[in-house]
């Protein structure tokens, strides 16, 4: 089985398909095989492009450390490394959900690499507005459930829905609250105001795709990004959560389109 090793940590990864490069990066508690196989994006993808599909560190069937430290820019460094093991100059980039804020952080911070970007059920606030100090009390709020010795004990309803979604995929616990901790608390190189956050975005200059379920329960703006980012456009899926929308049909067929389109620009 393909791994690489980044610093010690053994990344899982995969690779299938012919076309322009495309680096799939999945959401939190699932894996190559939860997010994109189950759901069929991969058969849907592979046709038309060369799919790279990363095991994120303590996810499936990479690495999964107990710390903080060890996510949060190391989950960043892992991709670039990655691309850099496979010597590829530049992809395109679809993360869903943790996914989609790992691949904004490559965007923001190597843009360099990245020809596109789709970020699927992926919601923004900014560093200063009170609406992100409640999605990160909502994360740790998560985190306390992962670690809670019986998933009978958790109230908050998104706390529980992860803890039951991790256990079903197979998940380590420990490792899981690792990687949600250090995603919220580890923020070098990102910006730390409103007006830093708008400034940057504004400065992207890739074709950039957001699509989210009108039901997703996941806290912020979901049209944010696709207005401030010169170059984007937004979806939302009619009935569909953030679990739901996976698998629906019109994202696979949103995010084909978009990638015909920047293929062959």
């Amino acid at each position: 089985m393909p791994y690489f090793d980044n610093k010690g940590i053994k990344i899982y990864y995969e690779i299938e398909g012919n076309g322009p490069d495309l680096l799939m990066i999945h959401g939190f508690t699932s894996s190559i095989e939860w997010n994109w196989r189950l759901t069929n994006w991969d058969e849907f993808l592979k046709k038309e492009n060369r799919l790279i599909l990363i095991d994120c560190r303590g996810h499936g069937k990479s690495d999964k450390p107990l710390t903080p430290d060890q996510y949060g820019p190391n989950m960043v460094d892992d991709i670039t490394n990655l691309l850099k093991h496979l010597s590829i100059e530049k992809a395109n980039f679809f993360g869903y959900s943790m996914g989609s804020g790992l691949t904004l952080s490559v965007l923001l911070q190597h843009p360099n690499l990245v020809n596109s970007a789709i970020l699927g059920g992926y919601v923004v606030s900014f560093p200063d507005d009170p609406q992100r100090e409640f999605a990160k009390k909502s994360m740790m709020t998560t985190v306390a459930g992962f670690r809670s010795e019986n998933s009978k004990d958790i109230k908050d309803p998104t706390s529980k829905r992860f803890r039951l979604l991790a256990q079903a995929t197979g998940g380590n616990l420990k490792a899981l609250a690792a990687v949600m901790e250090g995603l919220y608390t580890q923020t070098d190189n990102m910006p730390t105001s409103r007006k830093e956050m708008e400034k940057v975005l504004k400065k992207i200059s890739v074709p950039v795709l957001t699509v989210v379920g009108t039901d997703d329960f996941m806290p912020g703006d979901r049209t944010l990004i696709a207005q401030l980012v010169p170059n984007a456009c937004h979806f939302q899926i009619q009935g569909k959560d953030h679990i739901t929308v996976v698998a629906d049909p019109k994202f696979h067929m949103i995010v084909k389109a978009f990638l015909n389109y920047v293929n062959n620009k």
